[in-house]
């Protein structure tokens, strides 16, 4: 009696874990209608993280007004891929796709923070759980120093060669507070889409994080697609074929 209650506990669990949201919502033709929202926190320490160097002040107000920049370059592109998926969007629409990028061009101070915390923490828990104090304090002394090297030099590299970006993602039903769906994507660098910027543009600070924030909006839509009930890519027409032309007179032979 165990095994087959067993057998359609599991059954029930994938089921649900395979569900889409939107199996509660009703069938909308040609797929779902998404209302978008995307949004930027401000949180740059650096313009040259952003952009390159202009001659522009480096001030908050700068770096405010480059990332105003990329978000709304994020949302063009976000709008004119989801118009050639076939994608609908509509700012009345029921469900609404709400994304944030939280992190740019730089890794933010709170990762580094909690980073040199959750080591610090290990060092004198270890300690704690000895039963020596000395012990703990000389394990966490040891922590500050060891991840304040890794976090803060690693962030310092990382910000410097390569182009960070976090965007968070998350799908609401209107008048529901609790997210239907969500996902945070990571990307350091996106040499495939930063090719396709012409050549004398693929150097710039700009260009480079543009490239990272749509490698992570093509992963963000390859999510989206695996969901039952939104519309799969739009396959680019194939080619037309031609009739093959008619073979050439052979040549008369000699004599």
């Amino acid at each position: 009696m165990r095994l087959p209650a067993l057998l359609l506990a599991a059954l029930a669990l994938t089921g649900l874990a395979c569900r889409s949201p939107l199996t509660t919502l009703g069938p909308e033709p040609g797929g779902p209608i998404l209302a978008l929202d995307v949004r930027i926190e401000d949180h740059s320490r650096k313009l040259a993280r952003l952009k390159d160097p202009g001659g522009e002040v480096d001030t908050p107000a700068t770096r405010r007004a480059a990332l105003e920049v990329q978000r709304a370059a994020f949302e063009a592109d976000l709008r004119a891929e989801a118009a050639a998926r076939g994608l609908h969007l509509d700012p009345a629409a029921d469900l609404r796709l709400d994304l944030t990028i939280t992190s740019l061009g730089e890794v933010r101070t709170k990762y580094i923070a909690w980073g040199i915390a959750s080591g610090v923490g290990w060092g004198v828990g270890v300690g704690l759980l000895a039963h020596d104090p000395r012990l703990a304090v000389g394990l966490g002394l040891y922590e500050v120093l060891e991840e304040s090297a890794f976090w803060i030099g690693g962030s310092v590299l990382v910000g410097r060669w390569s182009s960070p970006a976090v965007v968070e993602a998350r799908l609401f039903r209107a008048g529901e507070e609790k997210p239907l769906w969500k996902e945070t994507y990571y990307v350091l660098w996106a040499s495939r889409e930063l090719k396709a910027f012409p050549p004398i543009e693929q150097a710039r600070r700009e260009r480079q994080l543009q490239a990272s924030l749509r490698k992570a909006m093509a992963q963000l839509f390859h999510d989206l697609e695996a969901m039952p009930g939104f519309p799969p890519a739009v396959s680019p027409p194939a080619p037309e074929r031609r009739a093959p032309s008619a073979a050439a007179p052979a040549p008369p032979l000699p004599g």
